[in-house]
């Protein structure tokens, strides 16, 4: 019993200590009083969780609770308290994070100097990044991402000397980088993607030799892309959908760290090699897609690749053939070659892993392996008429080769429509009848419909996504169309997305192109910062450069846009292509969310056409079903009549047959004389037998080969009752 009450006795004291402490410890009245204003003004409110009894540094702010990635915790601060149980506790971490925050960066923010991190990113913060930013010269970690700041970034983020990592991608920030980013010594991550910037690099980054990761993709940087880059201690490297000009610096060749590499859209100056990759055998992506390179796959020997999971090299000048080494690594599971000069056979074999391969819209030729389960696309090749049949693949592909399209010179239809994503036909206001298009199409894949009138080809795989879908819905109502249903469905494409026209009749089409931005609300949330941005091409000509669905559509979301455009068709082929170019946000409202997408195509002939349309028009279709309507009744209705008067014929016929019977059962049956006997019996109806003219004819006389005289009537063809005789017997 004793030792019962020492144990209550040291346990209520333990209470009692522990509450003295708390209630010592106190936040710093200055940090108390910025929290609260920068809260307010944000719209939030302090969890209890961490502001017990009115007093931010408490609880969860104090404790070994970990606030990153804990949704119960956000918003969260953690605080750091001076020994003692007296001591100040000063907020070193705020989180606001992916609440949709509203409204300017709070002025008060500066006031809390002893922050080291500070993340505000996925919200809607609007005005510039103000300039005291650079007052918390504590700051390690700051992330501005996703928001909707504008203006200049401040030069005075290069008072922030101990920074390791810097976020502010996805934003509204114009200009260039200001050169003070250069002091940053300590910065290991900058990501800058999407972000709006332009210009050049400047040189004062060669000084951030701990970068690690830079993601500086989708912005205006021009110029080429510098050598210092090559001398950072860089693990993932990203620059696609700028402005930079070639060659790629040879200096990349020392990033043997790097095992994320993504460089595209290098538009101008002169071509590259593959050599620089020589020694990056840790790599697990490899993206130098629409890079200028130019070069064969044998100047690498990819078998020291051994961790490569994703190669593309689509869209350069890569020629020769493909080597048996690459296809055989162990842990490739997706390689796009296409757009290239690439000749010969393939090999025989592949790699495990390797499920998606695209070489279309390249110069292969012989026969195609058997290749079990993958993914194929060898669209626009030289392979034989019967590539499908010898090779398991998807039937059609021989209407996609480059020299044997399928009714050349022979068009069976001149208009085909497609409601891209949907499962089932659509009526159009526009009279078309939208066909189906519901097809899976993976990274490396192609479809043709049975008729054939028209195909797709799909390349590509949505980088760092979880689901990949490349259909999307809605049902929401879409604005500016009279055909929502059109635009419930969409088909993406993470970068090059094409459809074709099979058999069209040769002349001018117009073709006309739907969409709907249904990704994106339209609302204050950094869901809404996303852009989707394409090119869209037409017989290989460049129609849109950088189509932005939302902006075109007033910036709003389910708002339909519709493109018209004059194409000619000739070789009885159409080809409609929406190509990525590194353009737009990566990862709202998801990882791996971008590329092109389509609601709608459909191509009409500008002249009258000589050939039935495969697909019916939707008029044309009530047409036909109304002639047919009106044919079957019309039948119907004379099958019914000839009945009724067959039935009343044979009924009259009965009854006179009944009349007769009884007749002759009285005066006996008649005689029954061929028209030869009465001929002959009036000798030829001479006028020498004549007795006389009636009203119905003239009368002869005749005499029969049994003796017996007759009266023969001729009637007349005046009479209206033919040329019918008759014959009175005497």
């Amino acid at each position: 019993m004793g030792r019962r009450r020492q144990a209550l006795h040291g346990a209520a004291l333990s209470l009692l200590l522990l509450a003295a402490a708390a209630h010592a410890q106190q936040t710093d009245p200055g940090d108390a009083a910025a929290l609260n204003a920068v809260f307010a003004k944000l719209g939030q409110k302090a969890l209890s969780s961490w502001n017990i009894s009115g007093d931010p540094c408490t609880g969860a702010a104090t404790d070994n609770t970990n606030i990153d990635n804990n949704p119960p915790f956000n918003p969260a601060i953690k605080c750091e308290c001076s020994g003692g149980n007296a001591s100040v506790c000063r907020v070193t971490r705020l989180k606001i994070y992916a609440l949709d925050a509203v409204g300017p960066i709070p002025e008060e923010l500066r006031n809390l100097t002893a922050l080291t991190n500070l993340d505000l990113s996925q919200n809607y913060l609007t005005g510039p990044l103000p300039s005291f930013i650079g007052e918390l010269t504590r700051m390690q970690y700051m992330s501005f991402g996703i928001n909707a700041l504008s203006g200049p970034l401040p030069k005075e983020l290069g008072n922030l000397t101990d920074l390791v990592s810097l976020s502010v991608s996805s934003n509204n920030f114009s200009g260039s980088l200001p050169s003070e980013l250069g002091n940053l010594a300590k910065l290991e991550q900058l990501y800058i993607d999407s972000a709006g910037f332009s210009g050049p690099l400047p040189s004062s980054l060669s000084k951030l030799t701990k970068m690690k990761t830079l993601w500086a993709s989708d912005n205006d940087f021009t110029g080429q892309i510098p050598d210092y880059i090559g001398s950072w201690n860089l693990t993932d490297l990203r620059f696609q959908g700028n402005s930079f000009q070639g060659p790629l610096p040879a200096t990349l060749s020392n990033l043997v760290q790097l095992t994320n590499l993504r460089i595209g859209d290098i538009l101008n100056g002169s071509s590259s090699s593959l050599a620089f990759i020589s020694n990056m055998t840790s790599l697990n992506s490899l993206v130098l897609r629409n890079c200028r390179i130019s070069d064969t796959l044998l100047s690498v020997n990819f078998s020291k690749f051994t961790s490569l999971n994703l190669l593309d090299l689509s869209f350069n000048n890569i020629t020769g053939q493909v080597p048996q080494t690459l296809l055989n690594l162990n842990s490739l599971g997706f390689l796009f070659l296409g757009n290239n000069s690439l000749s010969g056979s393939l090999p025989s074999s592949v790699g495990p892993m390797l499920k998606n391969l695209d070489f279309s819209y390249n110069q292969l030729t012989g026969n195609v392996p058997s290749w079990g389960n993958s993914q194929l696309n060898l669209v626009a090749n030289n392979f034989g008429a019967d590539i499908s049949s010898n090779s398991g693949l998807p039937t059609g592909l021989d209407c996609l080769q480059r020299n044997t399209p399928c009714f050349f010179g022979s068009p069976k239809s001149s208009s085909f429509a497609v409601d891209c994503g949907s499962d089932r036909p659509i009526s159009g206001s526009d009279n078309s009848l939208y066909q189906p298009d519901a097809a899976t199409l993976g990274a490396a894949s192609y479809y043709v419909t049975g008729e054939p009138t028209w195909g797709a080809s799909n390349v590509g795989r949505f980088m760092d996504a979880s689901n990949g879908s490349s259909i999307i819905y809605s049902s929401h109502q879409f604005l500016n169309t009279l055909d929502t249903e059109l635009f419930r469905n969409a088909r993406m494409s993470p970068s090059s997305l094409r459809y074709y026209g099979i058999g069209l009749e040769n002349g001018n089409y117009t073709v006309t192109l739907q969409f709907a931005e249904f990704a994106f609300p339209d609302a204050q949330s950094w869901k809404s910062r996303g852009r989707r941005v394409f090119d869209i091409y037409a017989q290989g000509e460049r129609k849109e450069q950088n189509f932005d669905i939302r902006k075109v559509a007033g910036g709003k979301s389910y708002t339909a846009v519709r493109k018209q455009y004059t194409v000619p068709v000739t070789k009885n082929f159409l080809e409609i292509h929406l190509f990525w170019a590194g353009k737009g946000t990566c990862c709202i409202p998801d990882q791996g969310y971008y590329g092109p997408a389509i609601s709608a195509l459909s191509a009409t002939p500008n002249f009258t056409p000589t050939v039935r349309s495969a697909v019916a028009k939707k008029n044309d279709s009530k047409t036909g079903v109304i002639a047919g309507v009106v044919v079957g009744i019309a039948v119907l209705g004379l099958v019914v009549l000839a009945g009724i008067f067959l039935w009343r014929r044979r009924q009259k016929r009965r009854k006179l047959s009944l009349e007769q019977e009884e007749l002759y059962s009285i005066v006996g049956r008649p005689n029954v004389l061929s028209y030869g006997e009465l001929r002959s019996a009036t000798d030829n109806f001479s006028p020498n037998n004549l007795l006389g003219q009636g009203g119905y004819g003239s009368v002869y006389k005749g005499k029969l080969t049994d003796g017996r005289f007759v009266a023969v009537k001729q009637l007349s063809e005046a009479s209206h009752q033919g040329k019918k005789e008759f014959a009175k017997l005497k």
